[in-house]
This record gives structure tokens, C-alpha cells and sequence, in this order.
């Protein structure tokens, strides 16, 4: 049986999906990191509150979609309230969703 060489353009495609692959995977790592300290540290939750609002709102979006009893927004912004007053305040005048 004869064997014949590889083309080049197999070789690249080859390389090329295995490395989309580690690329994918090192982002669903980052994304998993990111949920799961947002999930347990109200510390990371008021950082990305300050810095990264839009990443918080989907994050509480995603857990009152699956709970529709996930309270994790009003016990951060009154935990927030007491501990910033100032901020508290502020947090008082904007509209919240309410059921």
C-alpha cells in the first residue's frame, strides 16, 4: 500500500482547529472563573458592580431567570447600602424590577 505525503493545507487545518480548540477552552475556563466567583464573593459582585455593571446585571438576569426566587440582587444592595451609605442612597433612587 502506497503512502502518500500530507498536503500542507491538511497540516495547517490541523493545527488550526486544535488550536481554536485550546482557545475555546481557556475561555470557557475564564467565563466558568469569572461566574463562579461572582456566585460566592458579594466582595467580587460589588467590584464588578463598580467596574463591569453590564457583567453583573447578566449575572443576576441568569439567576432570576432560572429562580424566579433568587433574591441575590436585593440582599447585595442592601448589604451595599449598609456598609456605603452613600452608595446606598443612590441605590435607593434607581428603579429596581419588581414582581
Amino acid at each position: 500500500m502506497r503512502k502518500y505525503p500530507q498536503s500542507r493545507l491538511f497540516n495547517f487545518i490541523k493545527k488550526s482547529a486544535a488550536v481554536l480548540l485550546a482557545v475555546e477552552v481557556g475561555i470557557f475556563g475564564g467565563i466558568y472563573y469569572v461566574y463562579h466567583r461572582m456566585n460566592t464573593d458579594r466582595d467580587f459582585r460589588y467590584y464588578m458592580n463598580n467596574s463591569y455593571t453590564f457583567g453583573l446585571e447578566a449575572f443576576y438576569s441568569v439567576g432570576e431567570f432560572f429562580n424566579k426566587q433568587d433574591r441575590t440582587r436585593q440582599l447585595d444592595q442592601r448589604v451595599w447600602a449598609k456598609q456605603f451609605p452613600v452608595i446606598g442612597n443612590k441605590l435607593e433612587e434607581s428603579p429596581e424590577k419588581q414582581e
